[in-house]
């Protein structure tokens, strides 16, 4: 086991304080628009968690979930009003982390939202503290650097899929993804593959749950012109679909994205053999308590696993990078660079890359500038701590 339970338990029993929360909606604009099985988004919608204590020490959290409930059944309006009502009253001046999360298990579901509040709580325990709630995976040795890939939206003209993908090679992305759905043209892929297949970097593809039981034969092309794992072909809970996509596509194997939110759906799939990857994105399975028992049983199982992302700020994509540190057989990660999105994050500097790796101690160096979150704010509500 990978778990050390002993600083698991040292980081719990850790006094949290809290004189008030605020919850921030931010919309940072995108460098460019970008298209998905799911729809397409020009802007980061995106609200954060500013965890104040008495004593003036501010901790961040992000939630994750898009603005619409396309991804997921949360999305940001609900976020709010989820914390207003259910979270807001387990906050107290002093408690410990424990009891906390204790509070915030009775709540069924919204793990995109316990996992911002939770991500918040445990920045200003480690500020606190100098301990690490990543301590807790003491059996894995952490990277230094973190390789990471791109994800490329669906393109609706071959030049700038061309232009794209030369791009990416140059600036030695560890892998190209490339979204797909049932209408993708695989004509652009034709043309495309002598560049692709000599690259020498991990393909991949990301369907979003967009293929059907009648899109087998569409979704052939990738799985016997590449050799890809394909991330979430068929829509959440499909069995029907996905054990009959096994036997027809015998070199098809699955990353699995939106499927998994707890633990139980990992061991699920895994005991259903059709398993093949995860994509981990600490948001979906409820923060990063949630993630380190995911990462242990990936590890004891030899399960390929690796950090996916939501399009977050500098806030979510620190998080992420740090737990990545800690899967050191992953390939890549989406976890690109700020510039990869924003022409201005809400860090700085901002996240940067080097031939496709992140310097994870260069992430120390990172701070949030309040001028920069003022500057996208389109609504904030404060929340008071029970004394």
């Amino acid at each position: 086991m990978s778990i050390d339970t002993s600083a698991l338990n040292t980081f719990l029993q850790q006094k949290l304080t809290c004189s008030s929360i605020s919850l921030i909606r931010v919309d940072i604009p995108q460098k460019e628009t970008f298209k998905s099985g799911i729809g397409i988004r020009k802007s980061r919608e995106a609200l954060l968690i500013e965890w104040i204590t008495p004593d003036g020490v501010k901790g961040y959290g992000e939630c994750s979930c898009r603005p619409d409930p396309f991804y997921s059944d949360e999305f940001t309006d609900s976020s709010i009003q989820l914390i207003k009502k259910f979270v807001a009253p387990l906050l107290k001046v002093e408690q410990t982390l424990a009891q906390f999360m204790e509070g915030m298990g009775k709540i069924r579901g919204w793990h995109f939202t316990k996992a911002a509040v939770e991500a918040a709580a445990i920045n200003v325990i480690e500020q606190q503290s100098g301990l690490s709630v990543l301590d807790a995976l003491s059996g894995i040795k952490p990277l230094s650097e973190v390789p990471v890939g791109i994800s490329m939206g669906i393109f609706s003209e071959f030049e700038k899929m061309r232009q794209k993908v030369a791009h990416s090679i140059e600036e030695e992305y560890s892998r190209l993804k490339f979204k797909i759905s049932p209408e993708t043209d695989i004509g652009f892929f034709d043309q495309i593959n002598p560049i692709l297949l000599s690259s020498g970097r991990v393909i991949s593809f990301d369907a979003n749950g967009s293929f059907g039981i009648n899109d087998l034969d569409k979704l052939a092309y990738f799985v016997n012109t590449y050799d890809a794992v394909i991330e979430q072909p068929f829509s959440p809970g499909r069995y029907d679909v996905l054990l009959k996509a096994k036997k027809e596509l015998p070199k098809l194997r699955i990353c699995f994205d939106e499927e998994i939110k707890t633990i139980g759906d990992l061991i699920k799939l895994h005991h259903l053999g059709v398993l093949d990857e995860v994509n981990l994105k600490p948001g979906r399975v409820g923060g990063v308590l949630n993630s380190i028992e995911i990462i242990d049983y990936c590890e004891q199982h030899n399960i390929p696993c690796w950090i996916g992302g939501m399009f977050e700020t500098g806030i979510g994509r620190t998080l992420n990078l740090r737990i990545a540190s800690y899967l050191p057989n992953a390939r890549a990660h989406d976890l690109s660079p700020s510039n990869r999105y924003f022409e201005e994050d809400i860090l700085a500097p901002d996240i940067r890359m080097n031939k496709g790796l992140v310097d994870i101690e260069g992430l120390s160096e990172c701070r949030i500038v309040p001028a920069s979150i003022d500057k996208f704010t389109i609504e904030r509500h404060t929340i008071n701590a029970a004394s």
